[in-house]
């Protein structure tokens, strides 16, 4: 599954810190986002673009980090 493009209608920033994130046409999704996520300049009112997508290596790469624990695990048992 990838979201790629997803357009954050608006923005409405909170006491500084948080931002109120808008999705969709109809504005009716929201999302609470601090504000040090955001671009530089970010204010009330912008739009945003933001990609999501998978990392399958990291998905690997702790798949087989858990895997190796495991079998370390199973192992202490044996000795």
């Amino acid at each position: 599954l990838e979201f790629r493009r997803v357009l954050f209608r608006s923005v409405r920033i909170e006491d500084n810190q948080m931002a109120v994130v808008l999705i969709g046409d109809d504005e009716q999704t929201q999302i609470d986002l601090p504000v040090s996520l955001l671009p530089d300049g970010a204010s009330d009112g912008d739009h945003l673009r933001i990609t999501i997508t998978l990392d399958q290596n990291a998905r690997e790469a702790m798949q087989d980090r858990i895997r190796k624990l495991q079998e370390e695990l199973l192992n202490r048992g044996k000795s």
